[in-house]
């Protein structure tokens, strides 16, 4: 599938340009509403979903440090959602997320700050302090976000294949630009493969984006992990031979507990716990949790993970 993923400024016309191309090109549009739908699904509270947010990361970030474990939830989200549908994704690092993916066009819309100020201060009302304040803010918000999360600066450019100025083009010329791009280096044929590219870019030994980042998160607060260390037999053939089996991603050593992530799949959950059912039915003795979106939290205080976020 392919993937424009546009990083914008404020009051630079990106927010309508990323609309307008997804109607256009009839790609999905992964903006702030796309995501709260998606993190909605993760059964995640609003206070965890405006963590994952880029304009409200450094206040989520100040007053809920331990929940920056559900920003993780972004890209296995996203880049699941890119095996089955062309995207373009609306900033949250797009362009890290999908670096060095063929079927991907990275863009950044920009414009001058007096530029930007004096279009806040017609749309919004502002005073020109107040829209030149805004503009500063939201600049500095972006680029800690990207930082933050990915190491990386926002305005380098080389993390981009086209740098669209506002100043002088038009909404409407820019998508044009844009659009002409896309046709020229053959985005929706080199999208094809995204599924392999993603096997490929993943770092084993994991098999899906969520397992890397909340074994991150392992190593972060230094709880010791094995990956998939066990099977656990569920089904056996007349001759004695295990005809079905299950692995569960996780086992805490410390705690002698195993962790099994859900797929991001609705198709699949039914499947998985199915499984998960027959293994407690075998092995009762097995203490096995199962992370849906906010069980993640309820685990963390359980298991007296908690205290060494707070110690932090």
């Amino acid at each position: 599938m392919a993937i424009i993923t546009l990083s914008r400024q404020i009051g630079s016309g990106g927010d309508e340009i990323a609309a307008r191309l997804a109607t256009e090109l009839g790609f999905t549009l992964v903006d702030h509403t796309a995501l709260v739908e998606l993190l909605n699904a993760q059964d995640l509270s609003q206070p965890d979903i405006d963590a994952a947010d880029e304009q409200e990361f450094e206040e989520a970030r100040a007053h809920r440090e331990s929940d920056q474990v559900y920003v993780d939830l972004l890209p296995a989200l996203i880049t699941d959602l890119a095996t089955e549908k062309d995207l373009v994704v609306l900033g949250r690092g797009g362009q890290c997320m999908f670096r060095g993916f063929p079927g991907a066009l990275h863009v950044r819309v920009v414009a001058g700050t007096k530029e930007r100020a004096r279009r806040l201060m017609n749309e919004r009302g502002l005073d020109e302090q107040a829209a030149i304040r805004l503009v500063e803010e939201s600049d500095e918000t972006r680029r800690r976000f990207i930082q933050y999360h990915y190491g990386e600066d926002i305005d380098v450019a080389v993390h981009y294949d086209l740098v669209v100025n506002t100043d002088r083009l038009s909404v409407e010329a820019a998508t044009r630009l844009i659009r002409l791009a896309v046709e020229m280096v053959d985005l929706m044929g080199k999208g094809r493969d995204i599924e392999r590219w993603l096997e490929t870019a993943r770092p084993l030994p994991f098999a899906h984006p969520s397992e890397a980042e909340f074994a991150k998160v392992l190593d972060f607060y230094q709880i010791r992990w094995e990956y998939e260390p066990r099977t656990f037999p569920l089904a056996w053939d007349e001759a004695g031979n295990a005809t079905e089996a299950f692995s569960p991603d996780f086992y805490l050593v410390d705690f002698d507990l195993f962790i099994e992530l859900t797929t991001l799949k609705q198709r699949l959950v039914t499947e998985k716990n199915r499984k998960i059912r027959r293994l407690r039915e075998l092995y009762p003795e097995v203490k096995l949790k199962v992370f849906y979106g906010r069980d993640y939290r309820n685990l963390l205080t359980k298991y007296g993970l908690d205290k060494k976020i707070s110690s932090k």
